[in-house]
């Protein structure tokens, strides 16, 4: 036979023998001489293979010179014999990269904001500086641009009716201090209005309606502290105290008298006549914030504290105003004057002989409960009235 390969070529052991059959000695690392080829022609060139045609289909040939295997294959000779693999093509030089863009200049980090300053707490209001200016006939208190009430001078007390020399009347005068204005009274009273009085209470027997700057002298009796003047803050449904027939009165001497609505505080149609409001609790009504109406319960803790009804009209009498020197000792400084009324037909009376004062104590949809005062008595008591008549408004402090 002839020696087919010298060297180990890619037709050796296993891969040779999947496609035809060579049967050789040996298989290792040199190939030795070929014994036998099973169904394959040897030609000695491979320009001597023959015909390729449909008739030999499939034949195998082998080429001495080529050192190949040959197969007809679709009428052409298809070498056996792996080709050198074609060098790899240069790969093509690769474009240029574009250029990148600039980056953007990275954002700053953003500034801690600064810790916002606490809020300052608000200043107290600064109290006003109050002064006393000479008018004819007593002191006007001015604090700040406003005034805030009037001390007039004590006149004289009318002669009694039987000759009696009446009371004289007490001359106040008023000088600014460290604390404000000081009043001082030849009756051995004195009383000091502080700087920027707020209202809601009093010092020293004196405060002022934060509404309208009003200003109003107060009394501490037993555990209650009332108002020793009339109410004089206009509302709704109310008038000036004292007057006859058609003609109010003077407002600065008496105080307002309201109807039991706007005493508490209501319209005429929430708790006017023949409507039944049902209060209850304090009620601050028409007075000024941190004081309210008093109710019948407080009017007759008044009476006790100053020894009972029976003598208490005589001590809560104002001693002045009473017709016929029926003046009071006004042993408590409570002051009850007589403003007289306002009755359900619109016309005024009494003054001089009676103080009416409303209660917050409701008696059905007609009436309520007020405290009256009358010249020819000594005593004090409770009785209710018509909700259309206008009366007098004692506060009493919260």
């Amino acid at each position: 036979m002839t020696n087919l390969f010298s060297k180990q070529s890619p037709w050796s052991c296993a891969a040779a023998a999947g496609t035809f059959a060579l049967l050789f000695a040996a298989c290792g690392d040199e190939v030795t001489e070929v014994t036998e080829v099973v169904g394959m022609q040897v030609v000695e060139e491979g320009e001597s293979l023959p015909k390729c045609s449909a008739d030999n289909e499939g034949a195998m040939v082998y080429s001495v010179d080529s050192a190949a295997a040959y197969t007809c294959i679709g009428k052409k000779w298809t070498s056996m014999k792996g080709k050198d693999g074609k060098d790899g093509a240069d790969g093509k030089d690769g474009k240029d990269g574009a250029d990148g863009k600039d980056g953007k200049n990275g954002k700053n980090g953003t500034n801690g904001k600064d810790g916002k300053n606490g809020t300052n707490g608000t200043d107290g209001t600064s109290g006003k500086s109050c002064t006393a200016v000479a008018i004819d006939n007593g002191y006007k208190m001015i604090c700040g641009e406003d005034t805030v009430g009037v001390v007039l001078n004590g006149e004289d007390g009318q002669d009694g009716a039987k000759g009696d020399t009446g009371v004289a009347g007490t001359s106040c005068s008023a000088e600014e201090d460290s604390d404000g204005v000081k009043i001082t009274c030849t009756d051995g009273k004195s009383f000091t209005l502080s700087n920027g009085a707020d209202g809601k209470s009093f010092v020293d027997g004196w405060m002022v309606d934060p509404r309208d700057k009003q200003l109003y002298r107060v009394v501490t009796i037993g555990e209650q502290t009332w108002m020793a003047e009339n109410l004089n803050y206009k509302t709704e449904n109310s008038w000036c105290g004292g007057g006859s027939g058609e003609n109010e009165g003077d407002c600065t001497k008496y105080g307002r008298l309201y109807t039991w609505a706007a005493a508490v505080g209501k319209s005429e149609d929430e708790c006017g006549y023949g409507k039944t409001c049902g209060l209850s609790g304090k009620v601050r009504g028409v007075c000024p914030e941190g004081w309210h109406l008093p109710d019948t319960t407080e009017w007759n803790k008044l009476f006790t504290a100053v020894g009972g009804n029976d003598t208490a009209g005589k001590k809560l009498k104002s001693q002045t105003g009473w017709i016929s020197s029926r003046d009071g000792t006004d042993a408590y400084g409570f002051s009850a004057f007589p403003a007289g009324n306002r009755n359900d037909s619109g016309g005024f009376g009494s003054e001089g002989y009676y103080a009416y004062f409303w209660s917050a104590t409701e008696n059905g949809s007609y009436y309520a409960y007020g405290m009256r005062l009358y010249r020819s008595n000594e005593d004090a008591y409770l009785d209710y009235s018509s909700k259309y008549y206008a009366f007098s408004v004692r506060c009493i402090k919260d």
